[in-house]
Formats: C-alpha cells, structure tokens, sequence
C-alpha cells in the first residue's frame, strides 16, 4: 500500500509543479514497473485517475483532484532525485513520499518582492525584444513592475488572484494609453504587449497542442481553452483601459516604434535569463542551462527565422532546444524540462494570439492573420518537439533507466 501512495504522490507532485500529462502518466507508469505494480492512469489539467494493485492482483480506483501548478525547476529536479532513489532501494517508498511531502512544503523561489522584479526583468527584455525603442522598453519595464505588485496583492488577498491578469492588463493600457495621449511618443501595442508577456498563456496553449499531437485529447482540449479563455480575458482587460482612457483624455495618435540597435540585444537576453530564473524557480546550478536554453532557442529562431520564416524559425528553434533538453536529461540525469522550458518560452506565440483578441476590437479582419499566425507557429513548435523526440527520445526525464526497470 506504501508504494501505492508513493506513486500517487509522485503523480500529484509532478502536476504540482507544472508537468504536462503524458510526462505524469508516463512517470507513474514506470514507478508502476519498477515497484512490481500494475496501474492505469489519466490525467488531465485538474484531476488524475489512478487504478493501482500489486502485480497479478485486484486494483484499486482513486481519483485525485489538483490544480494546474507552475513550473518549478528546483523542486522537479529534486522530485525527480527522490524518484530514483526509492526506485535504488535507497529509500523506501515511506520515506520517499515523506521526502516528496517535505519538498512540496518547503519554501521555493526568490520571494514575492523577487517575482515583481522579475516581471519587471521579463516586461524590459520583451521590449527589445518586439522592436521597442528606449521608451517603449522604459514603459513596458514599469509598467510590468506594477503588474509584479498586482501579482504580490493577490498573493496577500486570494479572492483577487482569478482577476489578476485582466485588472493587470486594463491597468497597463490605461496608463499607457494616457501618456501616448499626453504627448509621449510611445507606442502603446509594444509597450502593453512586453508589461504583461509573463502572464501571456503560450507555454500552456503550446503544451495543449503537443497533448493534442500525441492524443491526449482530453487533457489538451482542456487545457487549450483554458489558454484561449485567459487570453480572452485579458484582451477584454486591454480594451477596458484603453477605452476608459481614450474616453477620459481622448484618443492616442498612432506611434511606432522605432527599435532598439543590435548591441541592445544582450542585455534584454540578460533581463530575459534573470526573469526566467526567478519566475520558474531555478536553482543557482540551474541557472547557467536556463541562460544557455534561451541563447540556443532565441538563436535558431532568428537564424531560421530570417532565413525561411516565423513558422520554420519556430520549428528548427523548438527542435533543437528539446533535441538539446533531452541530451541534457541523458548526460545530467536530471529533469529534460530544465533546458527545454525555458527555451520553448522565448518561441510561445501567446502574443501573437493577444495582439489579434486586441485587435478584434478595433477591426475584426485585422485580428485575423494573428490568430491564425499562432496557431502555425504553435503547430511549428509542436512539429519540432515531435521531431526531436523521434530523433533523440528523452527517456531519463520521463522514467526511469533500463537498470532500475530490471530490478
């Protein structure tokens, strides 16, 4: 019964901590095999079903109901250590669910005052990014400062945290809003589209479309409208503040931007890098693979980008972080998801699907080519996470090596 709740445990702490389902399913199917279990599970974005019994015996049903967590780079590769050391008879499956327990309680992360940094971090290096000039780069960086603060009021106060993402959005456009209508010459889609980029939801409908790939329909039909609903959400929160604004102190003349120059581009890499460690709770020894993912995906996508287009700069940029990512996870025996989240995030299209939800408003044709832009680019990313699976499976991240498997 011990190892029974083991893999449960390992089940619920890796939904805990961000993992799509078929990474769940699959890690709690080689627990199964190497415990001497039989078991069948299904997971999806808010419950796991679990049938468990020793092998040759009766099984038993448990219904496991979770949330969708975010990603936690420290506390996987540390779950991920405790796997394996129950499965080497280092530890019994008690000690290693108390281990488990124990890891899921402990505090992680840089605090709430690091998380608002980092959304300031993260909203800079966007700037650059999407082709801002210094003061789009300027606004975007406070502007999502003040989104951070949001975040850590809702930490404080629960029942505002389902509002978060479009009180944050109708707050950066009305600011922005108000000083393009002052005078600055700022342009406002850029600076409102780097502020709130952490909170776009592209890793998670990037996720649903490679649970789609892989008929997983359940979990990723889910989940992908419930990406599509917050991006939803927050296109309705742009265009609040912008139309409060615009009502209060008249219309924004059209501004673009005029970008930033080529020696600009390290240090948004660099403000980009040290949101991502904060944000998804990288380790000290983690940190230089979360830099070395983002150079490798940012990389190959302008590189092929330039070359052949977005949607081919996509699929070679996410074929070589996963095919990289699951080197890593073979060499390091460490979790794939440390290189490949990181650099995947650098590819997401969530903003091409906020800026066309925004764009309905003021010309429904208009949203169009960005809406369908990303779903190509989502389907490119999908088509090179396929790919580089066949060519370089990651085993050691999803289950267990062949030696413990033949104990």
């Amino acid at each position: 019964m011990t190892a029974q709740q083991f893999v449960l445990g390992i089940g619920r702490a890796l939904h805990a901590l961000g993992s799509p389902s078929y990474r769940i399913e699959d890690a709690m199917d080689a627990c199964c095999r190497a415990l001497g279990l039989e078991g069948s599970f299904f997971s999806t974005p808010t419950a796991i079903f679990a049938s468990l019994g020793d092998r040759g015996g009766p099984q038993t049903t448990t219904l496991l109901r979770v949330q969708p967590g975010d990603i936690d780079l420290g506390r996987l590769a540390a779950l991920y250590a405790i796997r394996d050391a129950v499965l080497r008879g280092e530890h019994t499956p008690a000690e290693g669910l108390a281990r488990i327990e124990a890891t899921l309680a402990a505090r992680s992360g840089h605090g709430p005052l690091g998380d608002a940094l980092a959304h300031g971090l993260g909203a800079a290096g966007a700037g650059v990014l999407f082709g801002g000039g210094a003061l789009e780069v300027a606004f975007a960086a406070a502007a999502g400062l003040l989104v951070g603060m949001l975040a850590l009021a809702a930490r404080l106060r629960p029942g505002l945290g389902d509002a978060q993402a479009t009180l944050a959005c109708a707050l950066v456009a009305f600011l922005v809003h108000l000083a393009a209508a002052k005078g600055v010459p700022v342009d406002p889609t850029v600076s409102t589209v780097a502020a709130i980029v952490v909170l776009l939801p592209g890793l998670s409908f990037t996720t649903a479309l490679a649970e789609l790939a892989m008929r997983h329909l359940a979990s990723g039909s889910a989940r992908l409208l419930g990406a599509l609903a917050v991006l939803l959400t927050m296109a309705i929160g742009v265009g609040i503040g912008d139309r409060a604004a615009a009502i209060l102190f008249g219309p924004a003349p059209p501004i673009a931007a005029d970008p930033l120059p080529l020696p600009w581009l390290p240090p948004a890499l660099l403000a980009t890098w040290g949101a991502y460690v904060i944000l998804l709770r990288a380790t000290a020894r983690q940190a230089g693979w979360v830099m070395l993912a983002i150079v490798l995906g940012f990389g190959c996508a302008k590189w092929a980008g330039g070359a052949f287009g977005r949607e081919v700069g996509a699929f070679v940029a996410a074929a070589g972080v996963a095919m990289a990512a699951n080197l890593f996870a073979r060499l390091r025996r460490r979790p794939a998801a440390i290189v490949r989240t990181p650099g995947l995030l650098v590819l997401v299209p969530g903003s091409l699907g906020f800026r066309g939800m925004t764009t309905a408003f003021a010309d429904s044709s208009a949203s169009v080519p960005f809406l369908l832009q990303m779903l190509l680019v989502g389907g490119a990313i999908v088509a090179g996470l396929l790919i580089a699976g066949a060519l370089l499976p990651p085993p050691l991240d999803v289950e267990p090596d062949s030696r413990l498997l033949r104990r």
